[in-house]
């Protein structure tokens, strides 16, 4: 499980391990990959085109236990283009304005995934 801090990065949000599909697009391509981490301000999507920071997507991922896929908009934070030891290439989104039951999803599996040893 990924959680806290990074390699001198500093998160306020913990984030949970596992895999979900995401299907995302810009303005004019489509993409689908998978996320290798989530929590409520963003995930990890695992790709080996990332996109620039700053790029505006909209995604759409099904999380376990969730009957309907959530969509949300977001943004790439940061990117990684060349893999690094123990570290995939791909790149960091944060969600803008997820709503309260997307958001309520989310928390449930994370928490869920964590209690699991």
């Amino acid at each position: 499980m990924k959680k806290g801090t990074s390699q001198g990065e500093h998160r306020e949000i913990s984030r949970t391990s596992t895999v979900i599909q995401v299907s995302y697009h810009t303005v004019d391509r489509f993409f689908r990959d998978f996320a290798d981490d989530i929590s409520t301000g963003g995930m990890f999507i695992a790709t080996p085109k990332p996109l620039k920071p700053g790029t505006r997507l909209n995604l759409e991922f099904l999380i376990p236990g969730c009957d309907y896929p959530i969509h949300v908009k977001a943004k790439v934070a940061w990117s990684r283009s060349v893999p690094s030891e123990g570290q995939k290439r791909g790149m960091g989104v944060k969600f803008d304005n997820l709503s309260p039951s997307a958001k309520d999803k989310i928390n449930t599996i994370v928490k869920r995934l964590k209690s699991v040893p």
